[in-house]
């Protein structure tokens, strides 16, 4: 039987490298590929394990030249765009760079999957729910009819993607499926601000470091975990139709302030916790509660992963990177 081809965009970006962890572990019948940037400052560590079992590219999506021989040499029956500059926070302080560089990799990818011949791979595009800004509490829980306004440069780039994918699927008929994922708890990405408070609750028990701080603990969000994240993005592409946008949510809502609680209950030690001027947003968005009814209708995804679990497993994997960085000094 004909492998199947599959293409991740920043595979060994946060999100992407539990993507291909799944896809390595559940889809035998998958050949996989992703991009990479070799001038990045990311490592590929969050691959390493799976390293064998995939085959990486290095292509900057900015360049339409190597984007477009990459699709055509490859010509992939599956693509997960999810290559981005995801820093909501500090897209305030490079705009013109988070919108350069996630609009256009984005225009060039789906130009080159249009212009190559021979080929018309399913598209999952992922975005977020920061395109619908700060909602009306009657618009709470937020489905896929709520009003757009996003209200960062992130959240404007990423609505930028969406409608891009969506013009090539009325305009070339490609088949793309965009996703809007919740809040999830991502021990690999540093900047979100549940693994920031975990990283330093580890760094408190260690002694590393004195006091914990936070920015806005007001905000509420729907928390999902990264596994159920892959999952979905998988469901997505399998069971979703294309040309419509799906909401992606866990079944869990706090608000930050709950959040770090929850982690200074679990902690080993006390953990002091200050407010830090630098860690707040310009504007920020206070209600991010989602529905994700019509994705789980449509595909009969659900989330595997108790709060509880994830939460164990985001300190899991602090402790862990603060005692490696313990053992090499």
């Amino acid at each position: 039987m004909k492998a199947i081809k599959v293409l991740i965009t920043g595979i060994s970006g946060s999100g992407a490298s539990y993507l291909a962890e799944y896809i390595v572990n559940n889809h035998p019948e998958v050949e996989l590929h992703g991009t990479f940037r070799s001038n990045s400052s990311r490592s590929q560590k969050n691959i390493q394990e799976i390293a064998n079992k995939l085959f990486l590219h290095d292509c900057d999506l900015d360049d339409y030249t190597v984007t477009h021989q990459l699709i055509a040499g490859l010509k992939p029956d599956i693509v997960f765009h999810i290559a981005s500059y995801a820093n909501v926070r500090e897209s305030w302080d490079k705009p013109v760079f988070t919108l350069q560089n996630n609009i256009i990799s984005t225009a060039n990818l789906l130009e080159a999957i249009r212009s190559a011949a021979g080929i018309h791979p399913r598209i999952q595009m992922c975005s977020t729910p920061e395109v619908y800004g700060q909602v009306d509490p009657k618009n709470i829980p937020i489905d896929e009819s709520c009003p757009i306004n996003p209200n960062n440069p992130y959240a404007v780039s990423k609505f930028a993607q969406e409608s891009l994918g969506y013009s090539y699927f009325k305009g070339f008929g490609l088949p793309v499926i965009i996703t809007r994922m919740s809040t999830y708890l991502n021990p690999r990405r540093a900047d979100l601000f549940a693994t920031a408070f975990a990283m330093q609750v580890a760094r408190i028990e260690a002694g590393l470091q004195k006091e914990l701080r936070h920015g806005n603990l007001d905000s509420t969000r729907t928390i999902l975990d990264p596994r159920d994240c892959a999952s979905a993005y998988w469901a997505a592409i399998e069971k979703g139709e294309s040309g419509e946008v799906y909401n992606i949510g866990g079944n869990t809502v706090v608000t930050v302030g709950e959040f770090l609680e929850v982690l200074k209950i679990k902690a080993r030690r006390t953990i002091p916790s200050i407010a830090d001027k630098s860690l707040f947003r310009p504007a920020d968005i206070t209600l991010q509660i989602i529905n994700s009814g019509k994705f789980s209708k449509q595909t009969g995804w659900q989330p595997k992963y108790s709060f509880e679990e994830s939460v164990e497993y985001l300190l899991g994997h602090c402790r862990r990177t603060v005692q490696e960085e313990l053992a090499s000094r």
